[in-house]
């Protein structure tokens, strides 16, 4: 696909000169093509995207490390944890620079911390990555890093980052592949910091250059989504020729029930809910056994590992009371049992649902999980059970995967009712049962704010 100046202009129209230079210049679809960048509108709508949010829509050169204390805090929790400490470090570039990127990213010597910050399209940052670009495009960074904004090479740079960028095994262009922003994120980033300013650029450059239809955006039924020709390359034996009202396939709990990691997920889930003291919640929601909760000692810390294994993000812990963790344990569980490359881990659970349902429309066999409406799935355990946090969100209407939502695994399966866990629930790892109808299905239910509207089924 071919990227025009125009379109840039019309999207950032104050960008600085030195890098509307840079897209002005007759390389820029050379450089795309190199890294294969240019193959489909999506993959130019995230690298755009991520590039305009690292530099305030074109018109950021160098990172700027003027934070006040209170900002150093919510940045870097875990290297400020104290407002005396951030205190010692705000407002001072160089000082702060030379702590929080001193001693790694390959910064050996004292001052390599603020001389090797953020630059460029995709504030590259380190020693080590200066380095290897510098050596890779024949470019003297290391010696003069302000070459890595400059419009001769800027672009050339970004793009052999992306190239090299990657998450969970994915790289950045199969990532952008899947739409998936926070994956994107993760591999450009290293964390979700400004994930929603991401968010708002990539919902700016989707028009111009992936243009989506309804399908994407909105996954219809199967029926309408001729889902039985989709569905033509999977074992027929998955699904039983029973259909309730409506029309739909169910699929059938009954000839294999769980596999060997669908118990493991459930046990290492279980394990978890023992490890915090088996809070409890009855069928309406409600505590009837307190456990112990996420800011305890040494309970922050099991949080924090959740952060870490799950979604590879270290800087996080159960005393970041104002970020939800219950995704990044669902990612643990998954992580832990070993479903290796076939879950999309991710520190949002609407991003694995929806790439649930959009992997069992297109049928792909290596999928560890496809996601089902209620009527359509019986529930087993080590299945995932999908909830809706806002309103509008259903199973055919899924924001392109983008909202509140909430998970639980599937521990249990007893006549009339499962028990399901899930991180989170109040502030602990919580377990709680949900009723089943007459015929095995889970209904659609609303418990404080969440509906639950679908189930994911266990494929490893």
């Amino acid at each position: 696909m071919q990227v025009k100046f125009a379109q840039i202009q019309a999207l950032v129209p104050h960008m600085i000169d030195e890098y509307a230079a840079a897209f002005r210049a007759g390389d820029v679809g050379t450089t795309l093509a190199k890294y294969k960048i240019d193959e489909n509108g999506l993959r130019l709508a995230h690298f755009f995207a991520q590039m305009f949010e690292e530099t305030g829509g074109l018109k950021v050169q160098r990172e700027s490390l003027m934070y006040s204390p209170s900002r150093l805090m919510a940045v870097w929790p875990r290297r400020f944890p104290t407002m005396d400490i951030a205190q010692q470090y705000a407002y001072n570039e160089e000082k702060l620079g030379n702590f929080v990127y001193g001693g790694r990213l390959g910064n050996v010597n004292a001052g390599d911390g603020f001389r090797y910050r953020g630059r460029g399209l995709l504030q590259i940052t380190g020693r080590e990555a200066y380095a290897k670009y510098g050596k890779q495009l024949g470019i003297p960074l290391e010696d003069e890093p302000d070459l890595a904004f400059s419009h001769e090479h800027c672009l050339k740079i970004a793009a052999a980052e992306w190239a090299a960028s990657g998450y969970h095994g994915k790289t950045c262009n199969s990532l952008a592949d899947d739409d998936d922003i926070v994956g994107v994120t993760d591999a450009i980033n290293g964390g979700q910091t400004g994930i929603e300013d991401r968010r708002f650029w990539l919902r700016r450059t989707r028009p111009v250059w992936a243009q989506r239809t309804a399908p994407a955006d909105i996954v219809t039924s199967r029926a309408s989504a001729n889902m039985e020709a989709a569905l033509a390359t999977v074992d027929a034996s998955t699904f039983t020729d029973a259909a309730p009202a409506g029309g739909a396939t169910v699929v059938s709990t009954t000839a294999a029930g769980a596999s060997s990691f669908a118990t493991r997920a459930a046990q290492v889930a279980l394990g978890e809910w023992k490890r915090f003291g088996e809070q409890t919640y009855d069928a309406s929601g409600n505590a009837t056994h307190v456990g112990h909760k996420e800011g305890e000692t040494p309970y922050y810390q099991y949080v924090g590992e959740y952060w870490k294994v799950g979604v590879n993000n270290d800087t996080l812990t159960g005393r970041d009371h104002s970020v939800p963790w219950s995704a990044a344990f669902i990612s643990w569980v998954m992580q832990t049992a070993g479903a290796g490359d076939r879950f999309h881990y991710s520190p949002q659970h609407s991003v694995y649902i929806f790439r649930a349902i959009k992997d069992l429309l297109q049928a792909k066999p290596q999928a560890g999980y496809y996601c089902y409406q209620l009527r359509e799935c019986k529930p087993q355990v080590g299945d995932i059970v999908c909830w809706a946090r806002q309103t509008g969100i259903d199973y055919q209407h899924q924001n392109g995967g983008d909202y509140a939502g909430h998970c639980d695994i599937v521990v249990e399966v007893n006549p009339g009712e499962i028990q399901i866990v899930g991180g989170n629930v109040g502030d602990s790892v919580t377990k709680r049962p949900l009723p089943l109808n007459a015929e095995g299905f889970l209904p659609p239910i609303t418990q404080h704010g969440e509906n639950l509207f679908g189930i994911m089924r266990c494929r490893i």
